[in-house]
């Protein structure tokens, strides 16, 4: 017991012997937003050229942008934000230093004084009133939605609202229960009240369409027209080219945005990014080149998804670094590579409605028993038993193949019609992931019933 004790007293200071590859992990992560992002400056001067005249005064055109996931959408998006607050804070923190040098100008010590003292305990605006400080430089502010969260329009009007408000403003909108029309009113006055010229950036734009219509682009874009001290601008961010096809013609006119594409990263591009990265996450000498590049190569083959490149280095030198390793190998990037795909599959089994998860489990059973590529009758009597052994209601053939074309969808399984010419055709299916290892994972819950029932077989045809 003293032994046992001892032993988990240090037991993070044995671990942390050994392990000289990361300097900072977190610059892996894909919510890092570096100073600079290689293969994206055309890009980067393309939005940059459309908001600059947000810092004149001005209402920049609404902006969409396009592109495959890991092409760097997010995080331009985000890095051009940060960019555009610290300029306007810039030019306005300028303003204030010329007021300031008023009183040194006017030979006026005490007034000069007076603003000093002013400025520490008094806003900018408090002082000289909103008017005249908007005469100099109207505020930008940025606001960024991830609308697979905030996925209704109550939810997007009421973030707008209370990112606008004070931290103890006691007005902060609910997160539920209100009228919407309340919640349209309010939301004018938190954007009057902030005199400001504001950017709001929808992500994944195309989720929340898709879940709750387009009325919410509609109010957004046509809010301006409600407002005297504020404008509003907006950036959207969508994986689907033909986003705006899903659009009302009234919504789409009011939109009237500036379009912009991000094409996928290729091999060279993300090593390029990976070394970028490498830079400030690694020792030196703990990383070597040819395995950046095997990083890359497996991400651009994979629809050159920065993300998954990153995550790729990023796990890949977690174990080598948990394994006390001195430097990074391909050996640990093979193993990392199994392990995304697992976690990645693992998340999406874990997550689908049962009634799906029983006509998957059913097809790796019927794998594992050695039918590698399968029928649709099987998997359906296969279910069915599987079904009848839980207790469940039993769907019908036409909501089985319903649930087998979802699953083919999100990449678990491949089906496929088979013509036997004048003796008809068959669908065949066949599992895309590992028996075993998913069928393990999945022997909890309910489905933990089923450990050690084995399927009956019905055919013995081969495909």
């Amino acid at each position: 017991m003293t032994i046992l004790s001892g032993l988990a007293n240090d037991i993070f200071g044995i671990l942390e012997l050994g392990g000289r590859i990361f300097r900072n992990r977190e610059v892996l992560r894909y919510s890092y937003i570096p100073d600079s992002l290689p293969h994206r400056e055309n890009e980067i001067q393309t939005i940059a050229r459309i908001l600059i005249s947000s810092l004149k005064g001005h209402t920049p055109s609404n902006i969409m942008i396009y592109g495959m996931t890991g092409t760097g959408k997010t995080v331009v998006s985000k890095l051009l934000m940060k960019a555009l607050q610290d300029k306007s804070d810039l030019i306005r923190s300028t303003a204030q230093k010329t007021f300031l040098d008023l009183g040194h100008e006017l030979n006026d010590p005490e007034l000069s004084r007076l603003l000093d003292i002013s400025l520490k305990v008094l806003d900018f605006e408090e002082i000289w009133g909103k008017g005249l400080s908007n005469i100099l430089h109207k505020p930008v502010k940025c606001i960024y939605i991830n609308c697979q969260q905030m996925d209704t329009q109550y939810r997007v009007m009421t973030q707008i609202a209370n990112r606008l408000a004070n931290y103890n403003d006691e007005d902060r909108l609910p997160v539920s229960g209100l009228p919407i029309d309340e919640v349209h009113s309010r939301l004018l006055e938190k954007l009057e009240d902030s005199n400001s010229l504001l950017i709001i950036i929808m992500d994944e734009i195309d989720r929340l369409v898709y879940k709750s219509g387009d009325d919410i682009l509609y109010t957004l874009t046509r809010i301006n027209e409600d407002l005297e001290k504020s404008r509003v601008s907006l950036i959207g961010i969508s994986n689907n080219l033909n986003f705006l096809d899903y659009l009302d013609s009234r919504v789409k006119s009011s939109l009237g945005a500036e379009e912009i594409i991000f094409d996928p990263y290729n091999a060279p591009h993300l090593r390029d990014i990976l070394a970028h990265r490498s830079e400030e996450a690694f020792y030196p000498e703990a990383v070597d080149m040819d395995v950046i590049s095997h990083c890359a190569a497996i991400a651009a083959q994979e629809n050159g998804d920065a993300r998954k490149a990153l995550d790729l280095l990023r796990v890949s030198a977690e174990m080598a670094e948990r394994d006390h390793s001195p430097k990074l190998s391909d050996m640990y990037v093979k193993q990392a590579q199994k392990k995304i795909e697992m976690d990645r599959v693992s998340q999406v089994v874990r997550t689908l409605p049962l009634q799906s998860k029983i006509v998957l489990y059913s097809i790796l059973q019927l794998k594992i028993a050695g039918r590698i590529k399968t029928t649709t009758k099987e998997v359906v009597e296969t279910y069915s038993f599987f079904s009848d052994r839980l207790d469940l209601t039993v769907l019908g053939r036409r909501q089985v193949v319903n649930l087998m074309n979802e699953l083919d969808k999100l990449g678990l399984i491949q089906t496929k019609v088979i013509s036997f010419g004048r003796h008809g055709r068959t669908t065949v299916i066949e599992a895309n992931v590992p028996g075993t290892e998913i069928i393990n994972n999945m022997h909890n819950g309910l489905l933990s019933k089923l450990k050690g029932v084995k399927p009956r077989l019905i055919y013995n045809t081969t495909f």
